[in-house]
C-alpha cells in the first residue's frame, strides 16, 4: 500500500480490502463504504452511507503536501457540511430533500444559507437539474448514471456550478466537472480505481 493510501487509511479509520468480488463494486457491497482514487494528480475519497445521505473523507495532493477533508451529505448529490483545515462551512436547505425521482420531475431547488463555523454568512439558492442518463467506466466496470448539472448561487459570491454523474445504483458520484460562469469546464474528478472498506 502506498504512503498516500496509508495516510488515507488512517484518516478515515478503515480497513482496506481487495476490489470487489466480480470485479465490479454492486449496490450491495457499498454499505461498507468506498474508497475511490485517482493517481494523478492524487484525489482519493472514502464515501460510506448513513442513512440517506453519506460521509466523505477525502485526501488530495496539493504542493506536494496532503489536504484531508471531511464532508456529511443529506444525499450523495447534495452536501450539508465540509470541515477542512480553513474551517467548516455548512449549507441549511429550506425545501426537502426530495432527489431520488429527478428523472421524473427533472428540477429541484431550494433557498440556502451558508454558516462558517457556527456563524450564518450569506443566503441564496441551489438547483440541481436532470440533464439525461450516461455510462461512467471505472476500472473496466461500467455503471449507468444520471448526468446532473448542479448550481450553487449565494450573495456576492460567483456561482458554484458543477456537472456530476451519478449512479442511483450504487447512490455515488463517479465522476465531477467544475464549470466556469459560461460552462466551460475548469476540472475535472474522474477516478481510476476503487477499494471496498469497512469500519474498524
Amino acid at each position: 500500500m502506498s504512503t498516500l493510501l496509508r495516510s488515507l487509511s488512517l484518516l478515515v479509520g478503515t480497513t482496506l480490502a481487495a476490489p470487489a468480488s466480480g470485479n465490479c463494486l454492486s449496490a450491495k457491497e457499498t454499505k461498507y463504504g468506498v474508497l475511490l482514487t485517482r493517481e494523478a494528480p492524487f484525489y482519493s475519497v472514502f464515501y460510506k452511507p448513513e442513512g440517506p445521505g453519506l460521509t466523505e473523507q477525502r485526501l488530495m495532493e496539493r504542493n506536494r503536501s496532503l489536504h484531508p477533508v471531511s464532508a456529511v451529505y443529506l444525499h450523495p448529490l447534495l452536501v450539508e457540511k465540509r470541515v477542512s483545515p480553513s474551517g467548516t462551512h455548512e449549507l441549511k436547505y429550506a425545501n426537502a430533500i426530495a432527489l431520488d425521482d429527478l428523472p421524473q420531475k427533472k428540477n429541484w431547488q431550494s433557498e440556502t444559507t451558508l454558516f462558517i463555523n457556527g456563524q450564518r454568512s450569506v443566503s441564496g439558492a441551489t438547483f440541481i437539474r436532470f440533464d439525461g442518463w450516461g455510462e461512467e467506466t471505472i476500472a473496466s466496470c461500467s455503471y449507468k448514471v444520471w448526468a446532473i448539472n448542479s448550481r450553487l448561487e449565494l450573495t456576492g459570491l460567483p456561482p458554484i456550478i458543477f456537472e456530476q454523474y451519478y449512479s442511483p445504483e450504487l447512490r455515488l458520484v463517479l465522476r465531477s466537472v467544475r464549470l466556469g460562469r459560461s460552462n466551460q469546464p475548469l476540472s475535472e474528478i474522474r477516478f481510476d480505481r476503487f477499494q471496498i472498506g469497512w469500519g474498524n
